[in-house]
């Protein structure tokens, strides 16, 4: 039983981390103009508590999505970008990929500042919530998940290079996780079997396992909406 308990108390930190990057990553929040805006203009620039809310993007049209893509295009609306890019991902657009991708590779390496740090964070989020329709999405993934050297060398603030690679690379095997795909659990597995693995890898990857067969079991929309709330 104090083993069960542990785990849960894991996969509770690890939904907790989630809910909080994510709302860390928020912009602003949603004043009286945006009532007009588009779906997608809100979903990008509305702050929510305990995450994105997974059935509001269930209902993005073609339009929505190139708007989303659209954000990310404009440097001005960086604090939108993170909501942008998640909400792309969980829209399962095939023309998300490119555009998470590429929004990846922008800035390649090189000092970033407060904004651009919490847009880079929740690239795997995106990639994550794709990955459960895409292919290339998991594949990004496991690259990233099991090579920290393939992101851009980036600091921030106090943060060198590689202790953003390693964040980055938690990021990369949460994403495996919110996919739900039996290969992604696979490669989780793999990564907590490597004996030179670093312990806050293999801590991380073992919780990770938790939320994987959870999602896997019961979707993204009952999972996320249990440990991140009741419905909005």
């Amino acid at each position: 039983m104090m083993k069960m308990d542990c785990r849960n108390d894991h996969f509770r930190a690890l939904a907790l981390s989630i809910a909080s990057l994510l709302l860390w990553a928020s912009g602003g929040v949603a004043g009286a103009g945006d009532l007009e805006s588009s779906p997608a203009d809100r979903l990008a620039s509305a702050v929510y508590f305990e995450g994105l809310a997974f059935e509001e993007v269930g209902d993005l049209s073609d339009a929505d999505v190139a708007r989303l893509i659209e954000l990310l295009q404009d440097p001005a609306e960086i604090r939108k970008h993170p909501n942008a890019l998640v909400a792309l991902g969980m829209s399962g657009s095939p023309v998300a990929f490119d555009a998470i991708a590429d929004y990846a590779l922008r800035g390649s390496s090189g000092e970033i500042d407060r904004l651009e740090f919490r847009a880079q964070r929740s690239i795997a989020a995106g990639m994550g919530h794709l990955a459960r329709v895409d292919g290339r999405a998991l594949a990004w993934l496991v690259r990233a998940a099991t090579d920290a050297s393939a992101a851009p060398q980036r600091s921030f603030r106090q943060m060198d290079a590689e202790r953003i690679a390693r964040l980055m690379q938690k990021g990369a095997i949460t994403g495996l996780a919110l996919s739900g795909q039996p290969s992604a659990a696979r490669v989780i597995a793999q990564i907590i079997a490597v004996p030179s693995a670093a312990p806050g890898i293999v801590e991380h990857a073992n919780d990770a396992l938790i939320l994987h067969e959870r999602m896997s079991r019961r979707g993204p929309a009952s999972v996320l909406r249990d440990h991140f709330g009741p419905a909005r």
